[in-house]
């Protein structure tokens, strides 16, 4: 590994933000900030030896400061959605903001995706983001410690690993934002890229975009998915959860026999990127929806696939509820690797 390079990426207020950017020796290099503890490069290489960055980004600090689709971002203290807005925990019922029609939506604007995380352990390949949320911040019990470590190997495996702990019950489903393009081009749909997902299957919405009970593995568009398919077929498919959510937006039961969740390809750079995770539920989303200040930055719709893992969506509500609940005092750790390789 090389040293890593520190760089002045912008202001908040009269505050200097950095990025750090660590690099392999043979040139695979990863870029994150404090805000938001966000990705901001994850350059690899092409079947041919050229380098790119593949993962969706804005050039200026400013941008991530408008309310957009969250690009290279940490999400939490809970990812997805939360029905109506509220959950009990403990006899008590906390209220959230309700940002997504009724339901909660990473944990509204108050999530830690705008939260500016101290850099608590910096090293030639990997940097450590502490931040602490008070009781009650963002409607949720606390405080909260929350540590979150991007590291790059050798091998160009990027790891992100979450670290938590309370002082009373609450929750905690962190995950990231990131949105991957394998041209490394923010102007190329991925339409031709392939994905295959090491799944059992999905987890239908239903009307207010929260996922049904039953895991479906029979549907046409899942079969597919999971054999390994282009994404265009699938996002521009009549199947009607795909034109419900205008493409995938969807949670998928990850099989935890397999070691690899997903495998996103490109057969023209012929860039590969697996995805391993200790997590249960991938969420597999095909940038549907932009805004207006994002598509100005030269991003159109469908030009990114992000692949989430996390706990499922509402998950404090079903059966999975065990599974987001951190109990005070305890010590919570997850994490996900990406590996992009060449085929």
């Amino acid at each position: 590994m090389r040293e890593v390079v520190k760089t002045l990426f912008g202001r908040i207020d009269t505050q200097d933000i950095y990025s750090y950017t660590f690099e392999t020796d043979t040139g695979y290099r990863l870029t994150s900030m404090p805000y938001g503890a966000t990705i901001l490069n994850y350059v690899t290489p092409d079947k041919d030896g050229h380098f790119a960055n593949i993962n969706l980004r804005f050039d200026r600090l400013e941008d991530y400061l408008v309310k957009g689709p969250k690009f290279g971002a940490s999400v939490g203290p809970v990812a997805g959605r939360i029905g109506q807005g509220k959950f009990e925990l403990n006899g008590k019922t906390y209220q959230l903001p309700q940002n997504n029609k009724t339901n909660n939506m990473h944990s509204g604007l108050d999530g830690i995706h705008v939260a500016l995380f101290e850099v608590e352990e910096l090293t030639d390949c990997s940097v450590t983001f502490y931040t602490e949320r008070a009781d009650g911040f963002g409607g949720f019990p606390g405080p909260v410690k929350i540590w979150i470590t991007h590291s790059l190997a050798e091998n160009g495996t990027l790891t992100l690993t979450y670290e938590a702990t309370a002082d009373k019950d609450t929750l905690f489903n962190p995950t990231n934002h990131a949105y991957f393009n394998l041209s490394g081009d923010k102007s190329q749909l991925i339409d031709d890229f392939q994905l295959k997902l090491n799944v059992t299957g999905y987890y239908p919405l239903n009307e207010a975009s929260l996922p049904t009970e039953t895991i479906d593995s029979q549907s046409d568009f899942v079969q597919k998915l999971m054999a390994g398919t282009a994404i265009g077929a699938i996002r521009q498919s009549s199947h009607p959860q795909i034109r419900l959510a205008g493409g995938i937006d969807h949670p998928f039961a990850i099989d935890p026999k397999q070691e690899a969740a997903a495998e996103y390809y490109d057969p023209k750079s012929g860039r590969l990127l697996t995805v391993e995770t200790d997590c249960d539920c991938l969420i597999v989303y095909t940038a549907n929806n932009y805004n207006d200040f994002t598509k100005s930055k030269g991003h159109p719709a469908h030009n990114g696939l992000a692949l989430e893992t996390q706990a499922i969506p509402d998950a404090i509500h079903r059966a999975e509820k065990g599974q987001v609940i951190l109990r005070a005092g305890q010590f919570l750790k997850t994490s996900t690797r990406y590996r992009a390789t060449v085929r």
